[in-house]
């Protein structure tokens, strides 16, 4: 799994084309993520930030059937009851370097619970991200403690657990 995860992180680092991640290892599904990023500004020691709490999102498919719920943790939730949490182990900014744009990631899926779609994920990648990122608005004493939805959309591909593949 440690050869695995290296490669991806590889060619996450290495290029952040689509067209090099396209020649990662075969994915089990990609989703279309909808939703916002939810951001709450917050003073640290000196000064004040605004510091991304998580997602609130849905996955869809191909077809736009919705399949799955993303939020906090980050976690996702299939429609089937199965769902997995994230770990991250990279995250790269946006080949677009948009300072709107979400940051791509690459994480390592962690079961929770459930028999089902997501039952078998060993990795998560985000990519393609359109928006998600802190908001521009200003974040002062005025306005702590304040949450902000960001919109974004990105891709979502899940890679099955290496044994998983050749089955």
């Amino acid at each position: 799994m440690f050869a695995y995860l290296t490669a991806l992180i590889v060619m996450v680092c290495v290029t952040t084309t689509s067209a090099a991640l396209a020649a990662a290892p075969a994915p089990a599904m990609e989703f279309t993520g909808r939703g916002a990023q939810i951001y709450t500004c917050e003073r640290n020691q000196t000064a004040f930030n605004w510091v991304l709490k998580g997602p609130d999102a849905l996955l869809y498919d191909a077809t736009g059937k919705v399949v799955a719920r993303h939020f906090f943790g980050p976690r996702w939730q299939a429609k089937d009851g199965s769902e997995i949490r994230g770990i991250l182990v990279l995250a790269n900014i946006s080949p677009e370097m948009s300072r709107h744009d979400a940051p791509w990631l690459l994480l390592h899926a962690v079961i929770e619970r459930g028999n089902g779609l997501f039952s078998q994920v060993d990795t998560i990648m985000r990519t393609d991200t359109r928006g998600g990122n802190a908001p521009v608005t200003t974040c002062d004493a005025e306005t702590q403690s304040e949450s902000v939805a960001v919109p974004y959309m990105a891709k979502y591909t899940f890679f099955l657990k290496p044994e998983m593949v050749h089955k």
